[in-house]
């Protein structure tokens, strides 16, 4: 099941006790619907529950019985009968004598509530949203450039910026900002879904923070083990030429601690001193011993 089938399973849960709501929620689904007009409403899915939700939303909404029929991989319901569609019609605000342009009737969402179902039964018929394993995007399709618009103008009244794009004939209205996706899932009725994404943030966050100070650390050993070969190989090169006498007597013991633990840090190393010196020290002292192994070269 992909994660869109799931956001919708959820938001076909969402109670129907509000008429006004159900109304509205009815009515998003009608404009994204495969037909809508003065002679035939069609409704497809592929998804149960929605087909389910549908026939329900129907029923409460305008009082009209539609069970969905198959027809290939999609349920259908279909209200050809005049008296029905005149029942929408007016239901919904339309003069069904006037039916050339279906625009959006804001008298119908009556709250703030209205406006979030709308856009539910809208998403329940035209949305995807991408997993919490991909890239955040959410998008909603819309069949005419009016439509697009007049929805875009609700979810600025809800404070959401969505961006508008064309695919074939065709607008979308879509988010790729994670925020603004689970904002959308969250008031239309899908909280669960919305935290199953900010999870996922948050787990990827901490893996990504994780890897960081990984890398870091490993970098960091790396440069320390770098500089202590070369701070072991300069000694060697004295020890093989001169011995250790050739070293001044203040960096002797820095020199026999280094050889006999060459994969010690410098923190590690200093501590080793009896009484241990400071960090800052140690490191002059091998600085000390680099500069006189490279003029005895």
């Amino acid at each position: 099941m992909s994660f869109s089938t799931e956001v919708k399973a959820e938001l076909c849960r969402v109670s129907m006790q509000r008429a006004c709501c159900t109304r509205a929620e009815a009515y998003g689904v009608l404009l994204h619907a495969s037909v809508f007009s003065h002679k035939e409403i069609r409704l497809s899915t592929e998804n149960v529950f929605v087909a389910r939700r549908l026939q329900a939303l129907l029923q409460r909404a305008f009082s009209v019985d539609c069970a969905p029929q198959r027809a290939g991989r999609k349920l259908q319901h279909t209200v050809g009968e005049p008296a029905q569609i005149a029942r929408i019609f007016d239901v919904l605000g339309y003069d069904l004598k006037s039916h050339l342009a279906y625009h959006l009737n804001r008298n119908v969402l009556e709250n703030d509530c209205c406006v979030a179902a709308f856009l539910r039964g809208a998403f329940l018929m035209a949305g995807t949203v991408a997993g919490p394993d991909k890239k955040s995007h959410l998008e909603l399709k819309a069949g005419r450039q009016s439509l697009a618009g007049e929805e875009t103008s609700l979810l600025l009244d809800l404070g959401l910026s969505p961006k508008q794009a064309r695919r074939g004939n065709s607008c979308l209205l879509y988010f790729k900002e994670g925020a603004s996706v689970e904002d959308f899932l969250t008031r239309i009725g899908a909280p669960r879904a919305a935290m199953e994404l900010m999870q996922a943030k948050v787990e990827k966050n901490i893996r990504n923070t994780i890897n960081r100070q990984v890398n870091c650390e490993t970098a960091n050993l790396m440069k320390a083990a770098d500089a202590s070969a070369r701070q072991v190989a300069a000694i060697r090169a004295v020890l093989d030429r001169r011995g250790e006498e050739a070293f001044p007597e203040v960096l002797r013991e820095t020199v026999r601690l280094r050889l006999a633990y060459p994969t010690d840090s410098l923190a590690e190393l200093a501590q080793r001193f009896d009484p241990p010196i400071s960090k800052p020290g140690l490191s002059h002292r091998l600085k000390k011993i680099t500069e006189f192994a490279s003029k005895e070269d």
